[in-house]
């Protein structure tokens, strides 16, 4: 008879991937309903996070393929590499098959770690949305200034509305320091960004936010820091496994790993930790926690017991704990 840890593994792994299903159909993988229309999609860190946790869904998996083999012109390859670099996790079997079947599909992408290519027939059923859409705004800002550098400076600075170093930024939009310097002098030079040295630091921020943002129309409001929630959701997409083989106290151990695993993310996305006391007492607590934050993702509602919200965006967003890019 399933167990309650059982049970609640089934309802996560199920709400897991019906989140990937929302937010993949709405860069326009055929799919059954739009369910993140609400949501800016940031591409890279969806392709890399995905792999491992929809090759158990193989129609997602191939429309995935699909549609990355069609549009790898409008995905960085230095931010893939960087977030693999980042995300060790992330780097298996899945992973290099993945890429190996948009490189062959693709007869040009040359994304980092692929292996062998997995059999596939392409589906011709995925497209790539309309720019014009709210979600699409970074893929909106990329038809307009490029895959680049200086694309993802202009969006951390436009949707944080923060002023950064060139430092800070690398870490945030997972491009070297030294290619993001380069970036921001361009963008100085031009007028669109502005610097200020503060101590010894020299930070920048837009000169005109507002005329940027009139320029590229309208956005989606929630605008999450993509790879920390996706940190969250694999982590917890690992749990199911643990729990549907494991019981006693070797769940128990897993459960508080897993709990270690995405206690930092969640303070950077400004979702309510779960209360954490030691020994069997955390299990209730956790079962009803991750049911309840998969199941508001999966309907493209932002977890509504948000600790640290942000008024003007409904999310916090980009501060990851630092990183080398």
């Amino acid at each position: 008879m399933p167990t309650s840890a059982n049970r609640t593994a089934e309802v996560v792994r199920r709400e897991i991937e019906h989140f990937y299903w929302g937010v993949w159909s709405e860069l326009g993988v055929s799919g059954w309903a739009r369910t993140h229309q609400d949501w800016a999609i940031d591409p890279e860190p969806l392709i890399v996070f995905s792999p491992s946790i929809i090759s158990s869904e193989p129609r997602l998996r191939d429309e995935a393929i699909d549609w990355c083999s069609d549009n790898w012109r409008h995905v960085s390859t230095v931010r893939l590499r960087n977030l693999l670099n980042e995300n060790e996790p992330e780097q298996t079997d899945s992973w290099g098959e993945f890429a190996a079947t948009v490189n062959r599909f693709s007869g040009a992408a040359k994304w980092p770690r692929a292996t062998s290519e997995r059999r596939f027939a392409r589906t011709g059923r995925s497209s790539l949305r309309a720019l014009s859409e709210p979600s699409m705004i970074y893929l909106r800002m990329r038809s307009i200034f490029g895959v680049s550098a200086r694309t993802e400076v202009l969006r951390y600075l436009l949707f944080t509305s923060e002023r950064a170093t060139a430092a800070m930024l690398a870490t945030q939009i997972n491009y070297a320091k030294r290619i993001v310097a380069e970036a921001c002098e361009l963008l100085a030079q031009a007028g669109v960004i502005q610097s200020k040295q503060i101590g010894n630091r020299l930070y920048f921020s837009l000169v005109d936010a507002d005329g940027l943002s009139a320029f590229l129309g309208s956005a989606a409001d929630i605008r999450p820091d993509w790879p920390a929630l996706l940190r969250v959701t694999n982590a917890l997409f690992r749990w199911t496994e643990f729990a549907a083989q494991s019981e006693g106290r070797v769940l128990l151990v897993r459960t508080h790993g897993a709990f270690a695993e995405v206690e930092e993310d969640l303070e950077t996305l400004g979702v309510r930790v779960p209360n954490h006391p030691a020994g069997a007492e955390f299990l209730p607590i956790w079962r009803k926690w991750s049911a309840a934050i998969t199941k508001s993702l999966a309907s493209g509602q932002w977890p509504s017991d948000s600790s640290k919200g942000n008024s003007q965006e409904r999310v916090s967003v980009q501060r990851r704990r630092n990183r080398v890019a």
